[in-house]
């Protein structure tokens, strides 16, 4: 229903013209009668021409509500419309998405595996060296991906490490401005997971903030891809992603 709404507002000139056209058609239509009645010298044939004045009367009056419906359609039910892409399925935060009615992955926490320790040999007449094992790296975050001025994220920065509650910073504000929502992609996935929808516009200030108190739902490690995208009234998204990391408790 959505859709053809969508559809019926992206042709509002096209029904307006053909409303325009109907009603001057019946109004001719009309006017001529008109004129034939006046001229009309029997009953039956003043009836039958009234009859046409009425039909016609009618159809420039259905034409006149056509033209009101499309006005109201495109005015009012059209930018009230929640604008919804294909990309995710929306899943309140906080609840584990059920096996058998989604698609989304279940996050899952990748092992480091630690590299062996190689003995050294003891030196005749001393003691044993002490094994050291080296440190593990952190893989390398990819960069931010934000090119629209109009969708950014100011805070957490790039690369955070972070835990608890976190405040999300930045702008979301596009022409046509629908909603905004939080998104994250889990490591080494390529499905986006929905957090939060927001329906009014931000610019340089607070969006919202994002809950990964809960190891369960977010196990430490990354990087995570955090997403804001931002819709407008004809389902056009902008998105801003940037990784991070995050931390145990």
């Amino acid at each position: 229903m959505n859709v053809l709404l969508q559809w019926l507002a992206h042709q509002t000139y096209l029904f307006y013209l053909a409303a325009l056209l109907g009603m001057l058609g019946y109004l001719l239509a009309v006017l001529s009668a008109r004129r034939l009645l006046r001229a009309a010298q029997f009953t039956l044939e003043r009836e039958r021409i009234q009859q046409q004045i009425r039909r016609a009367q009618i159809m420039m009056g259905l034409f006149l509500l056509l033209g009101g419906l499309i006005f109201v359609i495109d005015g009012y039910i059209v930018p009230e419309l929640p604008t919804v892409t294909p990309s995710a399925p929306e899943i309140p935060a906080g609840l584990t998405p059920p096996a058998t009615k989604t698609t989304t992955p279940t996050p899952t926490t990748t092992a480091t595996l630690l590299p062996l320790q190689t003995p050294t040999p003891t030196p005749i007449g001393g003691a044993p060296p002490t094994p050291t094992t080296a440190p593990t790296p952190l893989p390398t975050a990819e960069p931010p991906d934000c090119p629209s001025p109009d969708v950014q994220i100011i805070a957490p920065a790039t690369g955070s490490h972070l835990s608890g509650i976190i405040k999300i910073q930045g702008t979301a504000m596009v022409n046509a401005f629908a909603y905004y929502k939080f998104e994250v992609l889990f490591p080494d996935s390529e499905m986006p997971n929905f957090i939060e929808q927001f329906d009014h516009p931000i610019e340089n200030g607070d969006l919202g903030s994002w809950d990964i108190s809960n190891p369960e739902l977010y196990p430490p490690g990354g990087p995570y891809k955090f997403r804001l995208v931002t819709v407008d009234i004809y389902g056009n998204t902008t998105i801003c992603t940037i990784p991070v990391y995050i931390s145990s408790q």
